[in-house]
């Protein structure tokens, strides 16, 4: 199953008991390296297999264990579908297939709890954003997150340059549009000025533009005012649609081309590129929040301190290393914790029990590279609290 929200990783965090299998693979869709995903993870299944030997699991159990995931490693149909990362958490009752449109980390985990962390940053569950795809023949209205997109039934939106002139007077466009009158949306037939529009007549700009002012009359009555809309198109129509437009948050930048029948899976990954600085801003606003909340009590770079805040569901947002570990274990009952630098027997991942639990009680957490995290805070985590 595809799993791309905030509740599957809830439920995935929620699973506590040997043995939580983790698995993590990039995968190609095109190169030769696509024959080489299935032998890879093979290996990591092997290994997987290995590891609960020698943790005590009867060999013949193990194989049985992880039995659904080497039917996927042997399935052709499934490496054909199209993704390029892949998730497998295994455990008692539990099996999950999550294919990313990102790339994951290779990682392999066998433990008591699955390893989250990596999932994170591939699903962004908070992500929400329309892609509007047009051209003179088609309008295609798309809603996307982090890892999934949709086509929107573009109802009340025109389909099309002669749909948009199928009728003569633009102060009776309501035929497109049954809810927003077209007048009051500022389509009345007028002359437009348009600047440095070259390649097409003045006429043809004219009608585009009567035609994107109904599209944007449909638009707002379809889509949320607060979420980004990126737009798909090719790039001579940009220009005349954004004098056009009168959605507050339509991005700067679009995707250039023919959208009319290019996948959406395609026009996804596109976005997502173009949305890339939009979510760093979020991760800054994060990092200031934390800088200005330091040597004080909203927020701490020590774990001893944001580990049981986490549990406690005290903790806004979570900046957290994409590597390092901090193996220890944590007893909520006598508020006791254990820090070391290797596992012994029954210690946890401290770092990504503490990204869990903020999951779990609604917090924000930003999976960042070890580096960068450890630039800005001098650690492998750092936390801005609720209260």
């Amino acid at each position: 199953m595809d799993a791309r929200d905030r509740e599957t990783l809830s439920r995935l965090a929620r699973h506590d008991g040997w043995p939580a299998v983790s698995i993590y693979l990039p995968v190609h869709r095109t190169g030769p390296e696509t024959q080489q995903d299935p032998i890879r993870l093979k290996n990591l299944l092997a290994k997987a297999g290995d590891t609960l030997v020698s943790n005590g699991m009867r060999s013949p159990n193990a194989e049985e264990f992880l039995g659904e995931a080497w039917k996927l490693q042997r399935d052709p149909a499934f490496w054909r579908e199209g993704f390029d990362g892949l998730a497998l958490f295994i455990g008692e009752g539990t099996f999950e297939v999550i294919r990313t449109s990102r790339q994951l980390p290779e990682r392999l985990r066998v433990d008591t709890r699955f390893l989250l962390r990596p999932l994170m940053p591939a699903l962004s569950p908070d992500l929400k954003f329309y892609v509007l795809a047009l051209s003179k023949k088609r309008v295609r209205l798309l809603e996307g997150t982090a890892e999934a997109v949709r086509e929107v039934d573009p109802t009340g939106i025109p389909q099309g340059l002669a749909d948009a002139l199928k009728y003569d007077d633009y102060e009776n466009q309501v035929q497109f549009h049954s809810r927003t009158p077209a007048a009051a949306a500022g389509i009345g037939r007028r002359s437009a000025v348009f600047h440095g529009h070259g390649g097409i007549g003045d006429t043809e700009k004219t009608d585009l533009f009567h035609y994107f002012r109904l599209v944007d009359a449909g638009l707002k009555e379809l889509v949320s005012p607060d979420v980004p809309l990126v737009l798909a198109g090719v790039d001579y129509l940009f220009p005349i649609y954004r004098e056009a437009n009168t959605y507050a948050r339509l991005l700067p930048e679009g995707i250039a081309g023919n959208p009319d029948e290019q996948p959406a899976r395609e026009i996804h990954a596109e976005a997502l590129s173009l949305l890339e600085p939009y979510l760093q801003a979020d991760v800054q606003r994060a990092m200031d929040a934390y800088t200005e909340g330091r040597g004080g009590d909203t927020s701490s770079a020590d774990l001893r301190l944001i580990v049981p805040a986490a549990v406690e569901g005290r903790i806004d947002t979570l900046i957290v290393s994409d590597e390092d570990t901090a193996w220890g274990s944590y007893d909520s009952s006598a508020d006791s914790m254990t820090l070391r630098s290797e596992p012994h027997n029954g210690d946890i991942d401290l770092l990504d029990h503490a990204a869990a639990a903020t999951l779990l009680h609604g917090g924000t957490v930003h999976v960042l590279p070890a580096e960068k995290v450890r630039e800005a805070t001098g650690a492998a985590a750092a936390a801005v609290f609720r209260y």
